[in-house]
């Protein structure tokens, strides 16, 4: 069951009691605050009196939050700036911040020499400590990675514990010795420093995992971007979004939403209705005709996801990622195809998936739906994009695609 494609709104309190649930049952509890905005705890965290932070740079920070958000006891989570010396940092000009993901104690945070994309994370630590949330960090990445991770590359993606106090460090330093012991040959590039600041990331990065999923955001409620940055509940559902939540859990959020939506449906088949039995009559053949009509012409329609790599050559140079298309007047499309290949071999061998990929590098603004390009016919999209799609079968990719637009690669998803 797949909760993005259902449409059904539920009320809110329903999902925060449910959630809340869990949290009771868990016997590992996290939590995430704001440095900045210590008196501003959500309002659905246990304990918040007792609360620590810590803070993680471990790739990009739309998953790294995920991996953290649905750890038992999780009361909020953020993604920001760390580790670098620019003030005010944003996603388009770091400088030298990295992405990374927060767990430390609940006291003013700091800016180490240079920048990080990280997530922020609230905890308990009666339920906690911080070397079990260092073995997640661990076990979330390759630390062997120099400044990157997968496809990701570059200085913001690099790897760092934040630490808050010495015996912070001494335990990251411990847990770094014993993965160094493990690698064997490799080296632990993961660095370890002290917190200085944190600034916030812009709101379209918060919850990323989860506003691509509709669906489990009409079920909350839509929430506004600062209520849904500081809610336990979104935190949960971002991980579930990404299909990052423990097994047990995981399978609890399907059943809870499969039973919302199948007492929905009981409640709307008993509702009485005032339309009579002739003009109910009526009414079914118009839609029989009209689901005919639908279905005919729907059928030779397929659905595809992709992603673009635009180069000098491109009769569009301008990127999401680079509106004024700077970057791409320089690139080659040698370089361009390339650089696909590379992201196609990370896909087909399981490294990465397609739509995580699509969301950081496609220069299409289908990457913010993961890549998804909708249902389209024939004669709506460019001749060797059409006919490359339709030469696919559902779940393939294709090879590297030429159009006037750039570079791509397709999935077929329907």
């Amino acid at each position: 069951m797949k909760p993005s494609e259902r449409n059904l709104l539920c009320p809110r309190v329903a999902w925060f009691a449910f959630l809340w649930s869990i949290l009771i049952m868990a016997d590992v509890a996290l939590s995430i605050r704001f440095p900045d905005r210590t008196s501003q705890l959500p309002n659905d965290s246990p304990n918040h009196h007792s609360l620590k932070t810590a803070v993680f740079a471990l790739g990009s920070f739309w998953r790294s939050e995920a991996v953290f958000g649905c750890l038992d006891g999780v009361v909020t989570t953020t993604v920001g700036y760390a580790g670098g010396s620019k003030t005010n940092p944003e996603y388009r000009s770091l400088g030298d911040h990295a992405e990374s993901v927060q767990v430390s104690p609940s006291l003013s945070l700091s800016l180490s020499l240079s920048l990080s994309l990280y997530v922020l994370i609230e905890y308990d630590p009666r339920l906690i400590n911080f070397r079990q949330l260092l073995e997640v960090f661990w076990s979330s990445h390759d630390s062997r990675q120099v400044f990157g991770q997968g496809p990701d590359v570059g200085n913001q993606y690099r790897s760092i514990i934040f630490t808050n106090g010495s015996e912070e460090s001494r335990l990251a330093a411990v847990t770094k010795e014993r993965e160094q012991t493990r690698s064997k040959g490799s080296i632990v590039t993961t660095q370890i420093q002290q917190i200085e600041r944190f600034y916030p990331a812009e709101p379209e990065h918060q919850k990323f995992e989860l506003k691509r999923n509709p669906f489990l955001l009409q079920l909350i409620g839509n929430l506004p971007a600062e209520e849904l940055e500081k809610s336990s509940l979104a935190a949960k559902l971002n991980s579930y979004s990404a299909e990052l939540c423990p097994t047990k859990i995981q399978k609890q959020i399907d059943a809870k939403i499969n039973d919302i939506i199948r007492k929905d449906s009981e409640r709307k088949r008993k509702k009485p209705s005032s339309i009579s039995t002739e003009d109910r009559a009526d009414r079914t053949d118009k839609n029989k005709h009209k689901k005919k009509t639908k279905m005919s012409s729907s059928s030779d329609k397929v659905r595809a996801s992709h992603i673009l790599i635009k180069h000098k050559g491109s009769r569009r140079k301008a990127s999401w990622k680079d509106p004024e298309g700077h970057v791409i007047t320089s690139t080659t499309r040698e370089s361009a195809v390339a650089q696909l290949k590379a992201l196609r071999d990370d896909i087909v061998s399981g490294k990465a998936k397609f739509n995580d990929i699509a969301a950081r590098q496609s220069d299409c603004s289908s990457a913010k739906r993961g890549g998804d390009l909708g249902s389209f016919g024939k004669g709506q999209m460019q001749k060797p994009f059409e006919e490359a799609t339709y030469a696919l079968k559902v779940g393939e990719i294709s090879d590297i695609v030429d159009t006037d637009s750039g570079v791509h690669i397709i999935m077929r998803t329907g």
